[in-house]
């Protein structure tokens, strides 16, 4: 194993350490930040072994400007995301914090190499024919999965953002989520037709899946372990949501919006695997 290989494979158990934390710290704000330090890394070893450096440049020079723009232009006309803030306090440019494209750039990372392995598996080389259009809107709507886990948190307890016209999920209307498709699709289809072609890789191969499940990790592991009380409840926009609701229809959410692509692709991948080995 080389020490590329042993940075991805460290990188994915941050991850998955960060998804296990709120057993040890619940209702800390580490386990977030240990993930988006994970998510981070995943992207750099990963994104390298499988693209070049140049390659890792490339896919974040796609993501994070597309996400900065339509995040701005969401709040300045209300399209793609629909009117809304970022409620939290530091820095913003034209009121976008500029770590939330970040956010965009890493979890989209994953969500791309799943969406890849779905589609056409681990063999190397470039998207070519139908595929350089399919994988992006499939990794767009993977990445939108995701979404739909923390935003009714992030919108509510966390009050991180808030919406002109709450609905939906727990106040999150579905233009939110079809902001996040269409703004997946835009940086996914641009790396599908400039980026490098990938790299065959061995064992790493697997941790896409990995890791995206264990983003979903924490919302499991905080409704099991330290739930809301019953009459735990948050206001937004003048309507009232019991906490406990939240927690609980994110891991139901998640359950098909993460699990299953992410067991989609680990099954590609062992199932290419097997058929490659003679027996």
């Amino acid at each position: 194993m080389t020490r590329r290989d042993v940075a991805v494979w460290g990188a994915a158990a941050i991850v998955v350490a960060a998804g296990l934390a709120p057993l040890l710290v619940p209702g800390s704000a580490l386990p977030m930040m240990l993930g988006m330090l994970g998510l981070i890394l995943f992207l750099l070893a990963h994104g390298s072994l499988t693209y070049g450096r140049l390659g890792v440049l490339g896919f974040f020079a796609c993501a994070y400007p597309v996400a900065f723009a339509f995040e701005a232009l969401s709040i300045a006309t209300g399209f793609p995301f629909g009117s809304f803030t970022h409620d939290g306090p530091g820095l913003q440019i034209l009121g976008v914090p500029p770590t939330v494209p970040i956010v965009y750039g890493v979890a989209g990372y994953v969500a791309w190499s799943i969406a890849r392995l779905v589609i056409v598996g681990d063999r190397p080389g470039s998207l070519t024919g139908p595929a350089r259009f399919v994988v992006p809107p499939v990794a767009a709507l993977v990445l939108a999965g995701y979404d739909a886990v923390i935003d009714p948190t992030g919108a509510t307890v966390e009050g991180r953002w808030s919406f002109g016209d709450p609905g939906g999920l727990f106040g999150v209307p579905l233009t939110n989520f079809l902001g996040w498709a269409v703004t997946g699709w835009v940086a996914f289809q641009l790396f599908a037709l400039l980026g490098p072609p990938a790299r065959r890789l061995g064992s790493t191969s697997v941790l896409p899946p990995v890791v995206w499940l264990g983003v979903y990790l924490p919302a499991v592991v905080t409704f099991v372990t330290a739930p809301a009380g019953p009459a735990d409840a948050v206001t937004v926009a003048g309507r009232s949501f019991l906490v406990s609701d939240i927690q609980e229809t994110a891991v139901i959410v998640g359950m098909f919006s993460m699990g299953i692509p992410a067991l989609m692709a680990l099954a590609c991948v062992l199932a290419r695997r097997d058929v490659a080995t003679p027996s």
